[in-house]
């Protein structure tokens, strides 16, 4: 299995837990509208589905080297700790790991900036 496969499985995998959380969230936990909990969940499926889409795009450009294959991997991790952070504390409260979820927006920052280098040095290319 090449690497662009298993980007591309996690993204759907993202995108399938995203939707089903989504759900839920809305229709099996106790999540009050309005409340910060709300807010939270939904800002951690949110950012979930967008960064799925996005490694989607990434699957489909994995040949192109290092700094495409960089963000992947930063982004994976990021929306793991970072949605999966939010979710944990959301649904089991107060917990020893509130310190994944600023280490996922990291993550996530930093797979983003690894698309900015990437696309700098394409353009350098053309």
């Amino acid at each position: 299995m090449n690497k662009s496969s298993v980007v591309l499985i996690l993204a759907a995998v993202y995108g399938l837990t995203a939707v089903a959380l989504g759900a839920l969230g809305q229709h099996t936990f106790n999540v009050e509208p309005g409340t910060h909990a709300a807010m939270l969940f939904q800002h951690a499926y949110i950012y979930q589905l967008i960064h799925a889409l996005l490694l989607i795009w990434i699957a489909t450009n994995m040949s192109e080297g290092f700094w495409i294959k960089a963000a992947a991997v930063a982004i994976s991790v990021g929306v793991l700790l970072f949605c999966g952070g939010i979710y944990l504390l959301v649904f089991v409260g107060k917990t020893g790991f509130s310190w994944i979820t600023p280490l996922g927006g990291s993550m996530i920052i930093l797979g983003w900036l690894n698309l900015v280098i990437h696309g700098f040095r394409k353009l350098r290319k053309s």
